[in-house]
C-alpha cells in the first residue's frame, strides 16, 4: 500500500513538472472539484470492495456464529452501496472505471487465500475469516485516510471518511467477537 501511494505521488510529480496531463484529461471529473487522487481511489477502491464482498459472501454457507454472519450481512450492505456510488462518480466523469492496479499490486488478502478460505465450515472457517477479513478492512481504511488527505471531491472524502468511521467499527465487531481469535 506504502509503495503504491508513494508511486502515485512520484508520477504525479513527474506529471506535474513534465506539464503531462492527468488522469482527469478533459474528463468532467476535474470540474466536478476532483483530482487524480480521486480517480485513482475509486478505482482501487471497486475491485477492493468487489472483494471484500466475495469474501464475506462466504459466510453465509459456511459459518454458523451469529455474530459473524451479522457482521458479513453488514459488510454486504454497506459495501454494495459504496460500489454503485463509486461507480456513479466514475461514469457522470467520463474516466471509465478501469482498475488502475489494484489487481497487480500484491494485496493484502491474495485470492489464492480467498480460495483457500473457501474450503472451511464452521468454527474452523471463523477462525481463518475473521483476521482475514480485519486485514483486508484495515487496508481498505489506509487506503480511505490517504485520499482523505489527498483528494479534493467533497464527495469522494465524505465517502472516504465514512468508510474510516464504518470499516473501524466492524474491524472493533469482529474482534469483540472473539472470532478473531
Amino acid at each position: 500500500m506504502r509503495a503504491r501511494l508513494l508511486v502515485v505521488a512520484v508520477i504525479g510529480l513527474m506529471m506535474s513538472l513534465s506539464g503531462c496531463s492527468s488522469l482527469l484529461g478533459d474528463s468532467a471529473a476535474g470540474s466536478a472539484g476532483a483530482n487524480d487522487a480521486d480517480i485513482v481511489f475509486l478505482r482501487d477502491m471497486i475491485p477492493h470492495h468487489q472483494q471484500t464482498l466475495e469474501i464475506s459472501g462466504l459466510v453465509k454457507s459456511r459459518s454458523k456464529n451469529p455474530a459473524v454472519v451479522s457482521v458479513a450481512d453488514a459488510i454486504t450492505a454497506e459495501g454494495s452501496a459504496e460500489i454503485d456510488k463509486m461507480n456513479g462518480w466514475l461514469g457522470e466523469w467520463k474516466v471509465g472505471v478501469t482498475d488502475s492496479g489494484h489487481q497487480a499490486h500484491e494485496m493484502v488478502v491474495a485470492p489464492k487465500d480467498v480460495s483457500v478460505l473457501g474450503g472451511y465450515t464452521g468454527p474452523q472457517f471463523d477462525k481463518q475469516w475473521s483476521p482475514l477479513m480485519v486485514r483486508h478492512l484495515q487496508d481498505g481504511i489506509k487506503m480511505a485516510q490517504a485520499v482523505e488527505t489527498a483528494g479534493t471531491h467533497a464527495g469522494v472524502k465524505a465517502l472516504a471518511q465514512e468508510m474510516v468511521k464504518v470499516q473501524t467499527g466492524l474491524v472493533s465487531t469482529i474482534e469483540q467477537a472473539g472470532a478473531a481469535a
